[in-house]
């Protein structure tokens, strides 16, 4: 039976001293539960390094995905349009 996937959505702005801890946090629970996931981060036009530090954590692991914003687009819709590009059997948003 294949295990039914999680999708995690982070939005994230100018996250660039988080980003590596949250990320080794979700990784680290994941493993103990009987599901695969997926961590999407949504990010609304980051001035700091966010984007270029999850890029590197992408190539690394095959659960993260990016979404960059061309602007910023809130603490509301952003999440929203990351949930509309989930795959996941159940989404959950951290903010």
């Amino acid at each position: 039976m294949k295990k039914k996937l999680i999708s995690i959505v982070t939005p994230c702005f100018n996250e660039e001293e988080n980003i590596i801890e949250l990320t080794s946090r979700i990784k680290l629970v994941m493993k103990y539960l009987p599901y695969e996931y997926e961590h999407i981060f949504i990010d609304n036009a980051s001035t700091d390094s966010t984007v270029e530090k999850i890029k590197l954590l992408i190539q690394a692991d095959k659960n993260i995905k990016l979404i960059v914003n061309a602007r910023n687009f809130g603490h509301l819709k952003s999440p929203y349009y990351a949930i509309l590009n989930a795959n996941g059997d159940a989404v959950l948003v951290m903010a």
